[in-house]
């Protein structure tokens, strides 16, 4: 008796998984479930709370930004109005200066070294005036009743933190500046065109029409205070620009006292021009920016023109990654936005400030907003885990005791069934005896006593099988031999019946009429379907025998492929069929078996004609790394889904009209899957009823044989189609010509020396005189006796060393000398082994 293998575990195992199954699994699924529910729900509070507080922030982070620039907007308009305030006193002042009076005495003036017109008492504002402005009596007045700013110069910075230095400069190159500048003249130079500094130009009336205040942008402080903004008013004596006044304050007092504020979530400030250019900034976003605030400066020369900060402080212009989440808010106006940068998330906010048209924006690390969620989530985590831990704990003690129990009810009911596990393993040895167990358990009992009466009926019917199977083995051993044998003899009558009708047919002596020649083809149709059929009658005994053997050829595709196409093109267009060959141009050469190859391919295409009565057939070759896959496509009859699973058994058909209307033995398709796979490929098919079908055949490029290769494989052809051998064939046969002018004379001859020879057949003596100069002939063989006179003469011209002369009765001399082997005609079967 044979034993069925397969995955086999003990009862008590399978007990003991069993009642861990439905016992522990349910409550530790429960338990997870539980976990899982408590992780879910820790996890949905803290996604909500965070939308909450991620909405809470950005309403309160826009309230906070709204008021910080109505904030900053409110001091700017402060300054902006104490300097109108400025302006309108000043204005009075050009109008009548004599109503004015000198807070703090006569000043006294002096001109420096390098011819700059100065004031030496350090009283008040200091005074400056150009070495290129001529000074005279009126430039002195000038200096002398302007001394009446002093007071409301000093005031306005005394009392306004914000404002670190107030100024009047003049068209004429005159600047009063409080506080004093020491040397005045070697902090400014020797010469100062006030026209060339926006702090002058921008309140001018092409840049300020509206003779209104105005502010500037970011830039350096020729007076040396670094870098400043300041607010500008024109002051006009009868629609004369006499001058401008301005208040300054620097980037490192408007930082500290306004964009260094402790707001929520840290959230940092910083302000752009209408530009986009950076007027001030905290240390933060210098940090995210890669800049550095432009704060104090290190005179070591005078400023001859407005110097504004660099074009990397231009959120517009710059070019780096930080920058470009910047420019897109601010090119678009965007007021919220969020982005990643450096592994952060952030929220920014930008508000106008009214005052002068600037940008505040405000930053904010999404992760200070989160981080109170976070040490909540955090915290839930850690009971979650230290839960799993308890559980786990439990879950190992609570296994191990119930495992124990399990195991000791197990072996209560295990013990005697083992018993009859021992007994029932001695069914393989049917000379044993088999004896009924005798337990206290009445099912194993009965189960054993049942056991003993099958051995029985199963030894007698195993003895039957045996004898059934070596009949059957018999009987398939005399079948294969006999399908051989009959194959073999019907081969060579065919190959006979072949050769002759082949021959015939050509009619080369035009003595057969268009009947006679039509009913020779028939002869000749019908001797290669036989043979088809005994050849793949062979191959089917040689497939179920194992013995067919498998070459490993070198092919070149192209040329394979192209002898295909050739072949069946005539078929497909006396059909008006479109045959279409493709190859990729990245394969050319595959190692496998020749002959085998193209009969599959001959298999499949013979079919595709066969089963198409109009559209196109496609025979495509496609490079797919270590393999080649080929497609057969036709536009054919098609094959319904339900007959695709049986298309490659043996002697099927679609149905049995198929069979009627186009022959067919059924035996093509099932001999082209076993040649597939004997050269280690696989067979596809998909199809449609009709639509067509498409086979795809899929080969390794090498099949790399292993098994030693017959000397002498027949290669199965029909004997009037001649396939040469690749150029790359090992062994290169020898070619025999012959003039075959009489098809009895030779048939047997063409037949014997096809086993060693390639032969040539030529019908007339001038064919043949013309294959044997043109191609490499070893032996040429001819009747002379069928011969004219004229053909005689024609053959002496050219006679050469190689030829087999036949004769009858006797031969010229001149041929007899030339001839390499002499055959009397009478003897032709007997002296064939000599050529």
């Amino acid at each position: 008796m044979q034993k069925i293998k397969g995955k086999q575990e003990k009862l008590q195992k399978i007990l003991s998984k069993h009642f861990l199954k439905f016992s522990l699994v349910p409550i530790f699924v429960v338990e997870v479930a539980l976990v899982v529910l408590y992780f879910s729900i820790n996890s949905y509070i803290s996604s909500k709370n965070t939308e909450l507080l991620l909405a809470e922030a950005k309403l309160y982070s826009k309230t906070v930004l709204e008021n910080e620039a109505n904030i900053i907007s409110d001091k700017l308009s402060t300054i902006s109005r104490i300097n109108t305030q400025l302006q309108r006193e000043h204005e009075k002042l050009f109008e009548n200066p004599s109503v004015f009076g000198l807070p703090n005495g006569n000043p006294k003036f002096n001109i420096a070294p390098n011819g700059v017109f100065y004031k030496e008492n350090k009283i008040g504002s200091s005074l400056y005036y150009s070495s290129k402005t001529k000074i005279t009596e009126k430039e002195k007045q000038k200096a002398i009743f302007t001394e009446a700013m002093d007071i409301s110069l000093k005031s306005v910075v005394d009392i306004n933190p914000n404002i670190v230095a107030s100024y009047f400069n003049s068209w004429d190159d005159m600047n009063r500046l409080y506080p004093f500048i020491d040397d005045v003249a070697k902090q400014y130079g020797e010469h100062i065109h006030m026209e060339d500094y926006n702090f002058y130009y921008l309140a001018d009336n092409k840049h300020n029409p509206t003779k209104k205040s105005t502010w500037t942008s970011a830039y350096l402080d020729p007076a040396g205070n670094g870098w400043m903004l300041s607010s500008l008013v024109p002051i006009y004596n009868n629609g004369f620009l006499e001058g401008v006044t301005g208040l300054d304050i620097s980037i490192d007092v408007f930082v500290k006292n306004v964009l260094d504020k402790k707001l929520p979530y840290n959230a940092n400030l910083f302000m752009v021009d209408e530009k986009g250019m950076i007027i001030a900034m905290s240390e933060e976003i210098e940090h995210l920016l890669g800049l550095k605030e432009l704060k104090e400066h290190l005179y070591t020369d005078a400023i001859l023109k407005t110097v504004e900060k660099p074009e990397e402080f231009n959120l517009i212009t710059n070019k780096s990654d930080s920058a470009k989440h910047f420019k897109n808010i601010l090119e678009n106006n965007i007021k919220e936005a969020s982005f990643g940068l450096n592994g952060k998330d952030y929220l920014v906010y930008e508000q106008d400030v009214n005052e002068t048209g600037w940008k505040l924006l405000v930053l904010i690390d999404k992760k200070n907003i989160f981080s109170s969620i976070e040490i909540l989530q955090n915290l839930s985590n850690k009971i979650g885990y230290a839960a799993i831990a308890f559980l786990l704990l439990f879950y190992i003690i609570f296994f191990y005791l119930l495992l124990k129990r399990t195991n000791e009810f197990s072996d209560s009911i295990t013990t005697p069934i083992t018993k009859l596990s021992k007994q029932t393993s001695k069914i393989m040895d049917m000379n044993n005896e088999i004896k009924v167990l005798d337990t206290n358990i009445e099912e194993i009992d009965k189960l054993s006593n049942n056991f003993v009466n099958m051995i029985g009926v199963l030894n007698e019917r195993t003895i039957k099988l045996y004898e059934a199977k070596e009949v059957a083995e018999e009987s398939n051993k005399s079948k294969d031999e006999f399908l051989a044998n009959i194959s073999h003899e019907l081969k060579t009558p065919l190959n006979s019946i072949n050769i002759i009708s082949s021959i015939m047919k050509k009619n080369s002596k035009e003595n057969l009429d268009e009947k006679d020649v039509k009913n020779i083809e028939i002869i000749n149709n019908c001797g290669k379907d036989l043979l088809l059929l005994v050849n793949d009658l062979l191959d089917l005994t040689e497939i179920d025998k194992g013995t067919l053997e498998v070459n490993n050829d070198k092919i070149i595709l192209k040329d394979f492929f192209d002898k295909l196409y050739n072949k069946f093109s005539e078929q497909a267009n006396a059909k008006s069929l479109n045959l279409s060959l493709n190859i990729d141009s990245t394969i050319s050469v595959i190692n496998t078996d020749n002959y085998r190859l193209n009969q599959i391919i001959d298999n499949l295409l013979s079919n595709s004609i066969k089963f198409t009565n109009k559209g196109n057939i496609s025979l495509n070759v496609k490079d797919d790394s270590e393999y080649i896959r080929i497609f057969v496509k036709d536009d054919g009859i098609g094959i319904s889904e339900n007959q695709v699973a049986t298309i490659f058994d043996r002697f099927k058909q679609v149905d049995g009209s198929t069979s009627r209307k186009y022959g067919g033995t059924g035996l093509g398709l099932s001999i082209t899957k076993e040649l597939v796979s004997l050269l280690k490929g696989k067979i596809f098919v998909n199809s449609e009823i009709n639509i067509g079908t498409t086979f795809e055949i899929i080969l390794p490029k090498d099949i790399e044989i292993t098994q030693e290769k017959s000397k002498n494989v027949q290669s199965r052809k029909n004997v009037d189609e001649i396939i040469p051998a690749p150029k790359e064939s090992v062994k290169k046969v020898e070619k025999v010509l012959i003039l075959n002018n009489n098809p009895i004379t030779f048939i047997i001859m063409i037949v014997e020396l096809r086993k060693k020879y390639e032969v040539i057949q030529a019908t007339n003596i001038n064919e043949f005189l013309k294959i044997n100069s043109s191609d490499n002939i070893s032996k040429a063989i001819l009747d002379t006796s069928t011969l004219k006179n004229d053909e005689i003469v024609s053959l002496k011209e050219n006679v050469s060393n190689n030829f087999v002369m036949i004769y009858k009765d006797n031969l010229e001399e001149e041929l007899e000398k030339k001839s390499i082997l002499k055959i009397e005609k009478n003897e032709i079967k007997e002296s064939i082994s000599k050529i």
